[in-house]
């Protein structure tokens, strides 16, 4: 046997161990090897992302959430060195409401410090746009700017939503002259949402000819019925800016549907729905 058949023979026999070893580790591999399940943290059967799709339950959709959005704020004298404040909010989510968030109006001065805070509690239902309003700050008159925050809060999704249905008709403002105060505003309101409501909190916004809230103010009625009006009426005994837009004064009517046992029975109970956390500092 010539020198390079010696070699030949020994590349032969080589090849031949390399595929024995080969054979017996993928035969070791399909033997023992742990069948792909739903939940190995591993995309390895045909699955859309990990443990979920294909074979697996559908996968969870991350949903698009856009903050809240400030759309106005307003600060106005309300008498004897006190200030109302106002700030328009706008939910644009048309699926995703809060329950509860927390908020505080902070109050400055010309220094960037803060003299004055107000804090409070409120709830937004989706794609709602609705005024937050505070009442009696006590503040130096030279100060008169503020911050407004939003604390950290769940978003909760409605798969099914309709709106409360609560008009408002019959706008009826005038200035005082008997000595009772110095403007009133009256209106009615009309449960048209086929459900009975403990409470249904009505806003009221007067603005002047440029779109500048100059007053406002806030009623309560409670166990409104199905079909059933009620009157609400806003006095005002301080003055305010009397060049105002009659025609652009809202009245905004505020149904918390998250705490009426009456609209959510309708809609299932708050467990069923879907909350994501987000953080609004």
């Amino acid at each position: 046997m010539t020198h390079g058949e010696r070699i030949l023979k020994r590349i032969i026999i080589i090849i031949a161990y390399v595929i024995i070893l080969a054979l017996f580790i993928a035969a070791s591999y399909f033997l023992f090897r742990t069948k792909p399940t739903c939940s190995d943290k591993i995309k390895n059967q045909g699955e859309e992302g990990m443990d979920c799709g294909g074979p697996c339950s559908k996968c969870e959709e991350i949903p698009n959430i856009e903050n809240i959005k400030i759309l106005q704020k307003a600060v106005m004298p309300a008498g004897s060195g006190k200030y109302d404040a106002l700030v328009k909010i706008n939910n644009p989510n048309v699926q995703f409401g809060v329950a509860n968030f927390d908020y505080s109006f902070d109050f400055s001065d010309k220094n960037g410090a803060i003299i004055a805070k107000k804090e409070g509690s409120s709830f937004i239902l989706p794609a709602e746009i609705k005024n937050i309003l505070t009442f009696n700050v006590e503040l130096p008159e030279t100060s008169v700017s503020f911050e407004f925050r939003i604390k950290s809060f769940q978003w909760q999704k409605f798969s099914e939503y309709e709106e409360p249905n609560i008009t408002v008709y019959g706008k009826e403002f005038s200035f005082v002259s008997d000595g009772s105060g110095f403007a009133q505003l009256k209106a009615k309101i009309q449960n048209k949402s086929g459900y009975d409501f403990r409470k249904i909190t009505t806003k009221a916004v007067i603005k002047n000819k440029s779109g500048i809230p100059v007053a406002v103010n806030r009623t309560e009625n409670n166990d409104i019925k199905v079909n059933e009006e009620r009157e609400v009426i806003f006095r005002w005994n301080d003055p305010f800016l009397q060049e105002i837009d009659a025609q652009d004064i809202e009245i905004e009517p505020e149904v918390d549907v998250f705490s009426s046992d009456n609209f959510m029975k309708k809609f299932g109970t708050s467990e069923q729905y879907d909350s994501y956390k987000v953080n609004n500092e």
